[in-house]
This record gives C-alpha cells, structure tokens and sequence, in this order.
C-alpha cells in the first residue's frame, strides 16, 4: 500500500525539517525499498496505489515486473480490504505492508508468511504509534477493518477488537517496529541506518538519499 510520492502530498509532518521537494524524493526513496525488500522474501508482488491516474509516475520507480492496481474504496479499511481481495483472486497466503517503515527486516515478512502457512489465520506487526505496519492474512476476513479510527493511536487496538469479536484465535504477532511520519522518527531512523551496515544494504535507497540530503 502506498502513496504516489508526488511533491507537496507525502510525509508532509516531515516539513518542518525538510522541503517539500525532500519529503517527496525520501518517500520514493521508502518506496523503492520496500519493495526491494518484498521481492526478497517472494516473487508475486502487487503495489496498491493511491490516488488515482498516477500509474506512469510509478513505472519509473519500481522494477517492472511488480503488479500496479489502484487503491479503490472511501477510506484506508476499504482499500485495505480491497487489495487483499484482489491478492486472494490469485495467492494465498497474502502479507501487507505499507512503504513507511524502512527499516523493519525483511525476516518479517518472512516470518509472516511462515506463521500463515501453518496455523496462524492472521499476522500483525504493531507500529509504536498506535498503528501496524504489517498484516498478513491466511484468507479474507470480512469487516475486519470496520469501525476503526484511521490515522489514530487507537487503530492496533480496535483492530485487535475487531480480530476478537469476529471470533478469529489464531492471531501471530511480530516484532513492534516503527513507521517513519515525524521528526523523531525520522532522527531514530536516521541514527539506525547511519550506525547499521546491514541496513545501508537492506534500505540502500534511504541510506543514499541521507547521503545526498546531508
């Protein structure tokens, strides 16, 4: 799931450190990563795009053989719910992630999946302000994302809700990470990579765009 990152329209809480024009090129730069970091783990990977008629600014950022679709629906839940039920028309087991989070390892969403393949129905990855950053799923569970707070600190835990009334128990958490939306973040991640060989490889777009960025 992710952002066209066209200036003026992504990571805009970052704009008091940086530029419009910064936040726009350190997005894409979160974007190539992320679906560096997919591919590693599996060959089927589709990008769900928001908003629409941007599909061309795309094709000059990502490898050519990723699957484009566009982000249909009123809010995140649908959207969500419809790019999983694209997914499930041909995979099964499908993992989401969002393109915010560039220095979770790849490992998790390896983790994800493995956990889906044996008894697991539904894999979270809590974010630490509030969210998640990766949700994996064995098959569809309807209204799953319904009656949640988007863009809150509430969104784990009325999803967590919505797991426990649905009467889905078999629920893999893994690792809490972080997604990269404010100043602070951004200086925690910046200290990560900076201080992290691995991750330079792992986040190489991130790494080279700091850099340059100074």
């Amino acid at each position: 799931m992710a952002k066209v990152p066209t200036v003026g329209t992504v990571k805009t809480r970052l704009q008091s450190i940086l530029s419009p024009e910064e936040c726009a090129g350190l997005a894409a730069a979160f974007l190539y990563d992320a679906v560096i970091k997919t591919k590693l783990v599996c060959d089927n990977v589709i990008l769900a795009y928001a908003p629409a008629g941007q599909k061309n600014l795309l094709e000059n950022l990502i490898p050519s053989e990723i699957v484009l679709i566009q982000q249909a629906g009123e809010n995140l839940g649908e959207r969500m719910a419809n790019a999983f039920e694209f997914a499930f028309c041909k995979y099964s087991p499908v993992v989401m992630i969002g393109t915010d989070s560039p220095t979770f390892p790849a490992e998790y969403i390896s983790d994800a999946f493995t956990a889906l393949e044996s008894d697991a129905d539904i894999v979270l990855g809590k974010a630490r302000d509030g969210g998640f950053y990766l949700i994996g799923l064995r098959a569809p569970i309807p209204n799953l994302f319904d009656e949640i707070a988007w863009s809150s600190p509430a969104v784990f835990e009325q999803l967590t809700r919505n797991i426990k009334d649905l009467g889905v128990t078999k629920l893999k958490l893994i690792p809490e990470h972080y997604d990269v939306d404010t100043p602070d973040d951004f200086s925690v991640m910046k200290a990560e990579i900076l201080g992290d060989d691995k991750l330079q490889k792992t986040a190489e777009k991130t790494y080279r765009w700091l850099l340059e960025n100074g």
